[in-house]
């Protein structure tokens, strides 16, 4: 495994309309790299990892539980295990999401 990673060079899979994402693993963790057009939306869902979404471009609304927040650049989102969420791109984004312990992808 690289110990250093340029996410731009990442080898990104159409996720769903409008959203790019490439995956790598370590040991105990699954990060993702999203990229996402404006309008494009994970759909309600959850499962047992936690996961942290760290915004790095753009705007993206993210409703964890019955909690709906908006994130800029630079903010970043907890989601507890098990807690249904969705994500919602306001504008074009770019997001790193961290789930532990790792998801089998």
């Amino acid at each position: 495994m690289n110990n250093f990673i340029t996410l731009d060079n990442l080898k990104t899979a159409n996720a769903m309309d409008g959203a790019d994402v490439a995956f790598f693993q370590t040991d105990y963790h699954t990060v993702g790299y999203t990229i996402m057009k404006a309008g494009a939306e994970v759909p309600l869902h959850q499962h047992v990892q936690e996961a942290m979404d760290i915004v790095l471009e753009g705007t993206l609304e993210m409703q964890i539980g019955e909690t709906t927040g908006i994130l800029t650049p630079g903010m970043m989102s907890f989601v507890p295990s098990n807690v249904q969420h969705r994500a919602k791109a306001v504008t074009d984004c770019k997001v790193v999401t961290i789930l532990h312990p790792q998801r089998q992808i």
